[in-house]
């Protein structure tokens, strides 16, 4: 029982070495942090409503296939796996950095054979002999100063990677909703250009025969001739922007345009389908809560870690360090009796180095590092206040946006009965053509600026999740 109070005693004794090296780390440590500028307390551009999750985002727009997109991206994107392999060197050199501070020890082996051979008369002999040294050689350089920076330089190089990694999701689930929103908007776009060509080239047809009768000028036949190129002047624009949303949606998934199975073709190639909306009333988080919902921001505050940690490793160079070195061989006679055979020999050596000539250059460094680590200060603070900025500008057009949106909406169901109006005036003879094609054209106009207010939307409610750091649910 007399061995637990020594045991005690041992372990309390290192307990108390380490938190005196821990301090002695820390003191070089600058006392600064990273501190946001004032927020506002509420947005000025949102209307006040329930707090709206900045999770799996997407799936609020009630489109499979946009949800299978986005899965997809999250799981094979190469951003995301060059992003989560980055998390995974920084952890690993985060571990080499720590380790660094622990005790060196070598095992080392040797061995030596020797034969000595007599031929003095009368007698002819010879002697053998051979040894073996076996042993283990330790160094330590005690951590008075240096660990306390390379801990704080390791947790901010995780921090930093982790929050790359969220960027890259919230980025990727944002770039898969735009491309496909404008695929949407260009089909339906093109849709409706195409039956505004369909009208022109009947109307054109109708009245090519009506001048041959005599019962048309030639004028009006030209008229409507005119309305059905000039909408077909319009139809490559759209087939440009849906290829290249296509091939924008298989790259952001990791795969070579053109290799998309034949449902996801089918699905993109489906133009009945509508540019997907997503209501949002309000904002989805309050501005202080921007500062843990931006990866930008953290990794802003990690960046400010990570100069700390430079600079407090600058600080430390300028301080003594006090190293332990020590050895301990065991020497044994493996044939013969050689001399110094059965013997132990341990050794321990500690000395102290301290800076003296080139202490100027150290001191240097250190205001150098001083200097970096006020910029990353000033930093941060400049991200938090464009993080701020951008969110209101988000809200600002995703606001806006809604109120164009119902007005392009009304726009169109008049222009939709003024154009029916002027059909039946038309076929009653008491409407000119070049009214009729008037009222086509103003109907058709409404509808593509429906259709452009429906993907302005749409790319306001995803830029806003963008701006509020909204992506899939954290997994680590």
């Amino acid at each position: 029982m007399a061995a637990f109070p020594s045991a005690s005693g041992a372990w309390a004794r290192g307990a108390a070495l380490a938190a005196a090296l821990a301090a002695a780390g820390c003191a070089t440590m600058p006392s600064q942090r990273a501190e946001a500028p004032p927020l506002p307390s509420t947005w000025r551009d949102a209307p006040v409503g329930a707090t709206i999750p900045v999770t799996d985002w997407w799936r609020g727009f009630n489109d499979p296939t946009l949800n299978q997109l986005v899965d997809e991206a999250l799981r094979d994107g190469p951003t995301i796996q060059i992003a989560a392999s980055r998390v995974r060197e920084a952890r690993a050199l985060s571990w080499a950095t720590v380790t660094q501070f622990l005790p060196q020890l070598l095992a080392t082996g040797s061995g030596q054979y020797s034969r000595v051979v007599e031929s003095d008369a009368p007698i002819v002999g010879d002697r053998e002999e051979m040894t073996g040294a076996y042993g283990v050689q330790g160094s330590w350089e005690l951590p008075l100063f240096g660990i306390g920076p390379a801990a704080a330089g390791a947790g901010a190089s995780n921090r930093g990677a982790l929050a790359d990694w969220r960027g890259a999701q919230v980025a990727l689930a944002a770039d898969v909703a735009q491309a496909y929103v404008d695929l949407r908007a260009a089909n339906a776009s093109h849709a409706a250009l195409t039956r505004s060509i369909e009208v022109s080239d009947e109307l054109a047809r109708i009245l090519g025969i009506s001048v041959r009768a005599g019962f048309a000028s030639e004028a009006d036949a030209a008229d409507a001739r005119r309305l059905a190129e000039s909408s077909r002047t319009r139809l490559p624009g759209l087939v440009i922007e849906q290829r290249r949303a296509e091939n924008v949606l298989a790259v952001l998934r990791g795969r070579a345009p053109g290799t998309d199975d034949p449902g996801l073709q089918a699905a993109f190639a489906d133009a009945s389908a509508s540019v997907p909306h997503l209501e949002l009333a309000s904002a989805p988080a309050a501005p202080a809560d921007l500062l843990r919902l931006r990866p930008d921001v953290a990794r802003a505050e990690a960046n400010t870690l990570a100069a700390a940690a430079t600079l407090g490793a600058a600080r430390a160079e300028l301080l003594p360090r006090l190293n332990l070195t020590g050895s301990i061989n065991v020497t044994d006679a493996l044939i013969g009796s050689p001399a110094g055979a059965g013997t132990t020999l341990a050794t321990g050596t500690p000395f102290i180095s301290i800076p003296l000539f080139d202490w100027g250059r150290r001191f240097a460094v250190s205001r150098q590092r001083d200097a970096q680590f006020d910029q990353s200060l000033i930093q941060y603070r400049l991200t938090v206040i464009q993080a701020i900025a951008e969110a209101s500008n988000a809200l600002v057009a995703l606001d806006q946006g809604r109120l164009r949106l119902v007005s392009a909406r009304a726009a169109q169901d008049a222009a939709g009965v003024t154009a029916r109006g002027s059909r039946a005036a038309f076929d009653a003879g008491i409407q000119s053509l070049s009214d009729r094609l008037r009222a086509e054209q103003q109907l058709i106009d409404a509808e593509l600026t429906r259709i452009d207010a429906e993907a302005q939307a749409a790319r306001a409610a995803i830029a806003t999740y963008r701006a509020f750091g909204g992506g899939p649910a954290v997994t680590e």
